[in-house]
């Protein structure tokens, strides 16, 4: 064997050894870039494909990480369900997390701390600290169906329509996924959107998947509290919205009109909420919005509102609007 030969063999040797000894590592294929575009598609989702979680390499210590803490400002115009929707968390998490007994009363430049997942893993251990009504109150639930977001989490909508001759308060329902073999996968609970529904009215509701499971899933949602009223009530003042109308904006559905002060006191504060629904009344989406005063709306006085809803599917086929107002403490 000459002098080339042994040269030539060392060198493919010397190859083969250092690409046994490499570890590669597979790059992700950029995906489309988030757009505001609402995702079409079927009601009912299929929750994207498991995957399984990359391993470190054998005797590879892996360090914890401790989640950095999320402080969030109070703006006006917060409501705790919008802040729970950005940063996937629930309500009642927040609400636990920052001794908050009452949603209704934030402040503006209030700071607000946001659970992280080891606290939500924490609370879902130690199930709800509200107590279940003893007896059950007939509330109806209407229009639920879940919608994969862009980022691959899973919403669930609905509405809850009280079917009680009086007002009720601290409406708080639990939505259970169930899978093709009828086998409970997850749940969520969530409050409505209202803090009060009147007799015959109604208030939606989401709750965010934020890890769903695979599949396709089947939701079905129960009731865990809803009280009446009682004093709370003499809080709000009737108000009915007038001359609604309902369009496309771009990737959005703008929903606008006037609400009227209907009661005998003013109203220091005043709330829209916008539901939306497709051809067969299922929920596509809905936005709370408190509207701006420039002082406390008077008995009789109206002012404009416009909201502005991401709908999942296709351009909504109907829509409702509710108006909440609050007495005046001033």
């Amino acid at each position: 064997m000459n002098k080339a030969t042994i040269l030539i063999l060392c060198v493919s040797l010397a190859v083969t050894l250092a690409a046994c000894g490499t570890v590669v590592t597979p790059q992700p294929t950029p995906g489309p870039s988030p757009t505001n575009t609402p995702p079409s598609g079927p009601t009912l989702v299929v929750g994207p494909a498991g995957t399984a979680p990359a391993l470190p390499l054998a005797d590879t210590a892996t360090p914890t990480v401790s989640p950095m803490p999320i402080v969030y400002v109070i703006r006006s115009g917060d409501t705790l369900l919008e802040i729970a929707q950005e940063y996937g968390v629930s309500v009642e998490a927040i609400q636990r997390a920052n001794g908050i007994e009452d949603p209704r009363f934030l402040r503006v430049g209030q700071e607000v701390l946001i659970p992280t997942g080891e606290e939500e893993e924490g609370e879902e251990a130690s199930g709800s600290l509200l107590i279940p009504t003893p007896t059950p109150i007939p509330f109806d639930v209407q229009g639920v169906a879940c919608y994969e977001t862009p980022v691959g989490s899973l919403w669930c909508l609905g509405e809850v329509v009280n079917m009680t001759a009086a007002p009720v308060t601290n409406v708080h329902v639990l939505v259970t996924l169930f899978d093709a073999g009828g086998q409970r996968v997850a749940e969520k609970d969530t409050f409505v959107a209202a803090d009060l529904i009147p007799p015959g009215a109604r208030a939606p509701f989401g709750a965010l998947f934020i890890d769903p499971p695979p599949g396709r899933v089947v939701p079905q949602v129960s009731l865990i509290r809803g009280q009446a009223a009682g004093e709370l009530a003499a809080s709000y003042v009737s108000m009915s919205a007038v001359e609604t109308q309902g369009r496309p904006a771009g990737p959005r559905f703008e929903v606008s009109g006037t609400v009227h002060n209907d009661g005998d006191l003013a109203a220091g504060s005043v709330s829209v909420i916008a539901t939306t629904y497709d051809a067969d009344g299922l929920v596509t989406g809905f936005r709370h919005e408190v509207v701006a005063l420039e002082s406390p709306l008077a008995s009789g006085e109206t002012v404009p509102f416009s909201l502005l809803l991401i709908c999942y599917g296709d351009i909504p086929a109907d829509f409702s609007v509710v108006a909440l107002g609050s007495v005046s403490t001033g």
